[in-house]
Parts: structure tokens; sequence; C-alpha cells
């Protein structure tokens, strides 16, 4: 499929992601988000014709007290129907005082495009258990009334949708994970009228793979964005840019806006065994506060006997 196609996909998806109001970030953030969609996606289920497997651990601001520690693993196949696919994703978020840990179930229904292309519409569903111990922040005022309420546990149900256009190289997507804003703890805070709401979040994702060399096997390059919209905060998004050499060796960067640059590398152990790392810089007024961030991630494919990948996935 042709660069100016997936533009046209990439122009609409963002004019569905705009017509929202202006959208604060609460959802995890992810620096290699473009070799798992799912955790965003539901409609990437099934789409890599394999079982495949994911772990991500992310530890952001190392060295700020009470910084994001989030692992995520999530798992996703195409049913022998090829044009069904299903997942599971389980996620845990720390965040100082709060806990949150979610789990899902994805199941996508693609529809032939192309020869080499597909559109898939996605479904999730199910419930995050939220958990706050104000108890274990230190008070400037031991009366102070925001903490009237020391403790909250919630189980949330929530559902999302995703829709996932894609070919051998390239891919755009929209979705919103989490469709539901629960409401956090249950009452009002600090006696006011205001309450702790868990935000809609949009997403739209776009990549492409373009060929630098007459070997195909050679040096390729993969840019890649995602865009996020959410109530309470301006758009923000992640642009980022990765070499694949000989189809073993993954090397580039990434951009996250007004907030840390990325550095990302990753190898291809095996035909089914992936493993990257990445590192952000932070370039916020909090960059004097913490050491920067690391995220690690694994990833398995696992192929039927009788299926060796027809062509190699980048995404």
């Amino acid at each position: 499929m042709s660069p100016s196609k997936y533009l046209k996909y990439f122009l609409f998806a963002l004019t569905l992601v705009s017509a929202g109001s202006a959208f604060a970030q609460q959802n995890s953030l992810y620096t290699m988000y473009m070799w798992n969609q799912l955790i965003l996606n539901p409609g990437y289920a099934g789409s890599r014709d394999a079982v495949s497997a994911s772990l991500v651990s992310r530890h952001q601001w190392v060295g700020l007290e009470g910084a994001p520690s989030t692992q995520v693993f999530s798992i996703h196949s195409p049913l022998p129907n090829d044009n069904i696919g299903v997942g599971l994703t389980v996620e845990n978020d720390r965040i100082g005082p709060t806990n949150n840990t979610g789990i899902w179930g994805d199941f996508s229904y693609s529809i032939k495009t192309g020869e080499k292309s597909k559109l898939a519409f996605g479904v999730r569903g199910g419930f995050a258990m939220f958990q706050a111990d104000m108890r274990s922040i230190d008070r400037i005022e031991a009366d102070d009334p925001a903490f009237n309420n020391d403790v909250s546990n919630r189980v949330m149900p929530n559902f999302g949708f995703g829709a996932y256009y894609y070919g051998d190289r390239g891919y755009v997507g929209v979705a919103s994970p989490t469709l539901l804003e629960n409401d956090l703890y249950g009452r009002t805070l600090d006696n006011t009228n205001q309450r702790g709401v868990g935000n809609r979040h949009y997403y739209l994702m776009a990549g492409y793979v373009l060929n630098l060399s007459a070997d195909s096997g050679g040096v390729m390059f993969k840019p890649s964005t995602v865009i996020r919209v959410v109530e309470g905060a301006p758009v923000s998004f992640d642009l980022s840019g990765m070499f694949l050499i000989h189809q073993k060796f993954w090397i580039g960067g990434a951009y996250r806006y007004m907030d840390s640059f990325a550095a990302i590398g990753s190898v291809n152990i095996t035909d089914h065994l992936q493993v990257g790392y990445a590192y952000d810089f932070g370039t916020s007024r909090l960059n004097n506060h913490h050491q920067g961030s690391h995220e690690i991630m694994l990833s398995y494919d696992f192929f039927k006997p009788d299926i060796k990948t027809r062509s190699p996935r980048f995404f």
C-alpha cells in the first residue's frame, strides 16, 4: 500500500479525534507503544497472525518519591476464523498512594480491504480495581479535610472501542479504551463539590515502514506517532523514528510533547522473540528532580506449527 493511502486514513481518523472537546492525562504512558498497540486499541487484537504475548515494565521519573511505576502483560491471537481476534490485557499502575489494576478482554472483527490490508473494529470490556491509601502521605496539617476518608477501594467496570487499518507496511488506528468516566473515590474531595473522576481518553496512532536501501533486508525506517486527547489537559503526542537494520536490530528515538526525549533500542533475538529498552530524558520543569525514566519490553510470538510468518511484521 502506498504512503498516500495511509495519509488519507490518518487525516480521517484525526478528524474523528478532533471532533471531541479539548480533553487530565491519567492513563499510563508508554514509549515503546509502537510494538504493542493492544494496550491502547482493542482493534489491534489478532493482527499479528500469531499468538503474541508482551510484557512491559516502566519506571518513570526514577529518584522521585511516589513516581509512576507500571507493568502490563498482554496476549492476543486470531481465531481459526481469520476475521476474528481476541486479546487479554492486565495492567498495574502505581502512583504515590494510589494503585490501579485493570483486567481487560478484547474482541476484534476485521474486513479485508485489499490484497494485503485489513480494517478491524474492536471492543473492550473489563474492570479496574482502584486503591488509594492517603495515610501514607505526610500531612502539613494533621486535620486536613482532604484526608478525612483515608482509604478508598473501588471496583469499576468499563468498556471501550477501537478501529485499526493496517497492511504489511503501515497502520492507522483510533481508539478510546475506557469510555466510562468512573468516580474514583465515591465521594467529593476536600469538602467541595469536586469529585475524582477517571477521564475518558482518545488515542490516534499511525506508522509506516520505508525501505532505505535496495536490499529489502538492509535498512528500513519506521516513523510513528500517537496522539492523546483527554478532558482537562492539552492535546499531547509522541513522535518516534526507528531504524531497522538487517531485519534484526531496531535503533532510534522519540519525542513526547513538552515532556521528554527518548533513546530506544530493540533486538529480534529470534523470529519469535524481541527484547527492547527505552530511556526517557525529561525536558519539563520536573527534570531537576529525577534521573529519567526506564522502560523494558519482552515479546514473544507463538506461531502455529504450519505457519511461518508470511511476511515480516514491523508493528
